[in-house]
């Protein structure tokens, strides 16, 4: 993969759905990034991030996002209200794996319950499908995190088995319930990509 990728990806950044603001991450969300992303609730149903989770953490975090959005071999973008834009309320990133890119998201605890990662991913789906080589999303949520199962539920993915995998935070093995999206089932389901509106 070359920045061709990135390129088509970051020309529409930033990017709005009805009440959200997908965009890079700056060193001023760290503050955000280390409350939210510390929630031992948050950093629990995660595989990568541990508890506890310092601003030096999410500091390393913005540094490789930064440099990694410019390869065109993944995209992590904050996810923040279009009322307070530069306010992150989390992470959403997909990560390019030949025709496929894996999908994934967080959200802080406050803004649970709200919609808002729903209208995050369907807008993070709408811009990893313009890139005409990927044919299927794939995602994963722990098999005792049903908010996450109900927002892959709704935005279309579908179960495809259970596996093992390790959360630093909790220090052990947890089942991952396995998904996939594909594009042509997203497209059944949001042919207009929620309302996503690019920079342009």
């Amino acid at each position: 993969m070359t920045g061709a990728a990135a390129a088509l990806w970051c020309a529409d950044l930033p990017m709005e759905s009805r009440r959200l603001v997908l965009r890079q991450p700056t060193f001023a969300d760290v503050p955000r990034l280390a409350l939210y992303a510390g929630d031992f609730d948050v950093a629990r149903m995660l595989v990568a991030v541990p508890h506890p989770y310092t601003e030096a953490h999410a500091s390393a975090f913005v540094g490789d996002v930064l440099a990694s959005n410019l390869t065109g071999d993944s995209l992590a973008l904050a996810v923040a209200r279009l009322r307070e834009p530069h306010a992150c309320i989390g992470m959403i990133t997909f990560t390019r794996q030949g025709k496929a890119a894996t999908i994934g998201w967080w959200l802080g605890k406050p803004y649970w319950g709200r919609g808002f990662a729903t209208e995050a991913v369907i807008a993070m789906a709408g811009l990893a499908f313009r890139d005409p080589a990927i044919d299927v999303l794939k995602a994963g949520a722990f098999e005792d995190n049903p908010g996450s199962l109900r927002v892959h539920e709704k935005t279309g993915f579908v179960r495809t088995g259970l596996a093992p995998r390790t959360s630093a935070a909790r220090g052990g093995t947890v089942m991952q319930v396995e998904m996939e999206l594909t594009r042509e089932a997203f497209q059944a389901l949001s042919p207009t990509a929620g309302g996503l509106k690019g920079r342009a």
